[in-house]
């Protein structure tokens, strides 16, 4: 399965600083289109789609960024839900996407991309 990648651009106000410090107002950057991107993306790179799997309880970890490069990164945690309609089996995986940041004034441009960890 061909890998690509999710990106896109974010405003940020003149206290970024405090935007590194706090992942959930970090989060709250994100629009509802992009999230839904991000949920999109790992849907599209799942092989199994049994029980509509879709992502929750999301949060942002691992934030870092490098004022003079205008770099940085972060994690976003989830878990791939999967409600399996012909029982009452619910079903979650916890996983994560690593993205990359630019800082260019007040925009942010990210990218990530899921990669699915499965042993043969």
């Amino acid at each position: 399965m061909a890998e690509t990648a999710v990106q896109f651009t974010v405003a940020v106000d003149g206290n970024f600083d405090a935007l590194i410090d706090d992942p959930v107002q970090f989060w709250e950057l994100l629009s509802p289109e992009q999230r839904r991107q991000i949920d999109d993306h790992v849907v599209n790179q799942l092989e199994d789609k049994d029980g509509a799997p879709n992502l929750t309880d999301f949060s942002i970890g691992n934030i870092s960024f490098d004022s003079i490069t205008s770099k940085g990164s972060f994690r976003v945690h989830f878990k791939i839900s999967r409600q399996f309609c012909c029982s009452d089996i619910i079903s979650c995986q916890t996983d994560y996407i690593d993205f990359t940041c630019t800082k260019r004034g007040q925009k942010l441009d990210i990218m990530g991309s899921y990669v699915l960890w499965t042993i043969q």
